[in-house]
């Protein structure tokens, strides 16, 4: 009967407990990854709101994914075209462009802390069948 248990124990720590905790770290990364991009466009929107305004463009290099650049040139640079999810793309100035960033920023902040406690609680939950285990085991 006790053997049972144990298989049962590992079961569960296994097929569900660690694979939970691999989807909430998957989740976590892909927010990381969203916080970053989001500050490198608010840090290229800080440029362009620095850049000479007698001047008519700019030429520039652009990530169009998956680390490929490619030469752009800006014609105006009074106006940014933001994703807002769904493959939609809203145009802003450069200042609300900067006030909608903070908030996605601020959003996704939250996100994080909320996936970072259920990874704590998911590791609470692996660490007491682990102990649990080791009962099973002495006796």
């Amino acid at each position: 009967n006790i053997p049972e248990k144990i298989y049962k124990y590992e079961t569960f720590l296994n097929d569900v407990l660690k694979e939970e905790l691999k989807k909430i770290q998957i989740k976590l990364d892909r927010l990381y990854t969203e916080i970053a991009e989001f500050l490198q466009l608010k840090q290229t929107i800080e440029v362009m709101q620095s850049t000479n305004e007698d001047e008519v463009s700019v030429k520039t290099t652009i990530d169009i994914g998956c680390g490929f650049l490619m030469k752009a040139k800006i014609n105006n640079m009074n106006t940014i075209y933001i994703d807002v999810g769904c493959g939609y793309y809203v145009e802003y100035n450069l200042n609300e462009a900067v006030r909608i960033i903070n908030r996605r920023i601020e959003y996704l902040e939250k996100q994080i802390k909320i996936y970072k406690e259920q990874s704590a609680s998911t590791k609470a939950h692996i660490k007491l069948v682990l102990l649990g285990l080791m009962e099973l085991q002495k006796v």
